[in-house]
């Protein structure tokens, strides 16, 4: 059995290939667009986990490329229109993701959308603040669909399921990478095929449940300052998902869609299902 090399291996981000190096091609096996919510408008009644009084509400009317939005509580209305790319990976649940253009540093809106239950989930992403403006932020809301009866109760939940399973992806023909779900806040990815080949890294991650065998999965990259948040369908072994961050090299900004194929290798037991114990 023969091994593929993978080079000098290097912590330090400037040996590693540039963001934009990198995320080239990632769209060869992302999932087709979708107009379906063409000529619609909805409002979500919204509030961010945890933060007490933060409801606000959340208006989308949808055109054949731009999304007009609308977002508005107490602290007051901000609005614009931008340009956005919509999947639909069932039936009823869409992922969607566009840039607030009008904004003094970069800004996009990134949510998985369920038109049958009503609910949404999602984070504002931002890069450029301080103190260190190199590194994305993510914001987390969810909310409901204002006419679809659904409320709070059925909001979309943090899950466990992914945790300990080795989950690989082609987003190319070229490029792979693995995934290790280590515990509710860590992963570990490592790249074995395309441009970062060898490379791997075990950043903080966030998971929800949308539906049977379907999760919405968030990380943050400390060294390249990445936000990715992947809608993960194990039933169709199939994902969608964003790239959004700078360039470590030109500092150019990264912001794409994109998509894998992916294979499931299985569940390690946690701890406590096979703990080691003296013979």
């Amino acid at each position: 059995m023969t091994q593929e090399r993978t080079g000098t291996f290097s912590w330090n981000k400037d040996d590693w290939a540039g963001l934009s190096e990198m995320a080239e091609g990632f769209d060869e096996y992302r999932p087709p667009l979708s107009s379906a919510l063409k000529g619609q408008r909805l409002e979500l009644t919204c509030r961010v986990p945890g933060l007490p009084d933060s409801a606000h509400t959340l208006v989308h009317e949808f055109g054949d490329d731009e999304v007009t939005w609308t977002s508005q509580s107490p602290a007051g209305t901000k609005q614009g229109v931008a340009p956005y790319e919509l999947f639909e990976m069932q039936p009823g649940l869409f992922f969607l993701h566009y840039q607030r253009v009008d904004e003094d540093h970069p800004v996009v809106v990134t949510m998985a959308l369920d038109t049958v239950n009503g609910q949404a989930t999602g984070t504002v992403g931002e890069l450029g603040l301080e103190p260190n403006p190199h590194l994305a932020r993510a914001q987390w809301f969810q909310g409901q669909l204002v006419g679809s009866g659904a409320d709070d109760s059925g909001a979309h939940q943090p899950t466990t399921e992914l945790i300990g399973h080795r989950i690989r992806y082609a987003y190319s023909s070229d490029d792979v990478y693995d995934h290790v779900y280590l515990n509710e806040n860590l992963f570990t990815w490592l790249c074995g095929g395309g441009a970062e080949l060898g490379v791997g890294d075990t950043d903080r991650c966030t998971y929800w449940k949308l539906r049977e065998q379907t999760y919405l999965f968030c990380w943050l990259e400390k060294n390249l300052g990445v936000e990715g948040m992947v809608l993960i369908d194990l039933g169709a072994h199939r994902t969608v998902g964003i790239q959004f961050g700078l360039d470590q090299a030109t500092g150019d900004l990264v912001n794409i869609t994109m998509g894998a194929f992916a294979a499931d290798f299985g569940r390690v037991p946690s701890v406590d299902e096979a703990r080691p114990s003296p013979r």
